[in-house]
């Protein structure tokens, strides 16, 4: 019988957030891992982020680019244009309305977490969940055989488990209220639904994705289901206002309250138990 790898947990500051990694192996590749990961999130911060006028990003929303951007920038710029072509304008790379300020991070930091799991893959780490800010890339389901558990907090009380989401490869990631209250805006110009949610998790393959469609659905509201729905492999859940769910059914979901203490890999968002 094959004894279960140990699992390991490392965790570290990056993009104004907690990165936390949980892997199942020894505690020598655990640290390999994280540096591996934490060096491709660094770097994509680096040249990014719209807050470091040095970065790549900055520098070419101010002109300074003669060369033009680079792959990585034309590519990130191209699935921002298109998703905000299939949101009606609900995304947007220039949140303050036409003109203003270029902000990719909304694409962004799912982006460099897929990255990242490339680089964690060509490690050969077989069971590995790494997360940046509460969402979630998971990859061979939890070293005991299980899925990876990654809960949906209540939005009203961030210290309460509201569901679960069971994944064994793909990305989880939840846009919600909780302790930074209504952060996210619509667009100028753009249409949501009117219809105020508490959160919105959406999973699939990829967390650039998932990322960015969790917050369109915190936007268009109980239209956001259906929405998400028309794009193959993802799948959603939100909660209401009132604190009642709904799911699509092609999301595995355990539900209710007083969950025992997770683990907990990064405290402000998400867990993992």
């Amino acid at each position: 019988m094959t004894s279960q790898p140990p699992v390991q947990r490392r965790s570290w500051q990056v993009m104004g957030t907690v990165a936390s990694l949980i892997a199942g192996c020894d505690p020598a590749t655990a640290d390999s891992a994280r540096d591996a990961a934490a060096g491709v999130l660094s770097d994509i911060e680096a040249r990014m982020s719209s807050y470091r006028p040095d970065s790549e990003v900055s520098r070419f929303a101010a002109g300074q680019l003669p060369a033009g951007p680079s792959a990585d920038l034309r590519s990130v710029l191209a699935a921002c244009s298109w998703l905000e072509e299939v949101s009606a304008g609900v995304f947007s790379p220039y949140p303050g309305g036409p003109g203003t300020e270029l902000d990719v991070a909304g694409y962004v930091k799912g982006w460099a977490v897929d990255r990242a799991a490339e680089a964690l893959d060509s490690i050969g780490l077989e069971h590995w969940a790494l997360s940046v800010g509460g969402d979630w890339r998971c990859r061979g389901g939890h070293p005991s055989g299980d899925p990876w558990r990654i809960a949906i907090l209540d939005p009203t009380d961030s210290a309460q488990v509201r569901a679960v989401v069971l994944v064994a490869d793909g990305a989880v990631a939840t846009s919600g209220r909780y302790e930074r209250g209504d952060h996210v805006h619509l667009p100028p110009g753009a249409i949501g639904s009117g219809t105020r949610v508490g959160s919105f998790t959406v999973t699939g393959p990829q967390l650039a994705f998932a990322d960015a469609f969790a917050t369109v659905g915190l936007l268009m509201g109980v239209d956001g289901l259906t929405w998400v729905a028309g794009f193959e492999g993802y799948a959603a859940a939100l909660i209401h206002a009132d604190g009642t769910m709904d799911a699509d059914a092609a999301m595995t979901l355990q539900g209710g309250r007083n969950w025992p203490d997770p683990l907990v890999a990064d405290p402000t968002r998400a867990r993992e138990y």
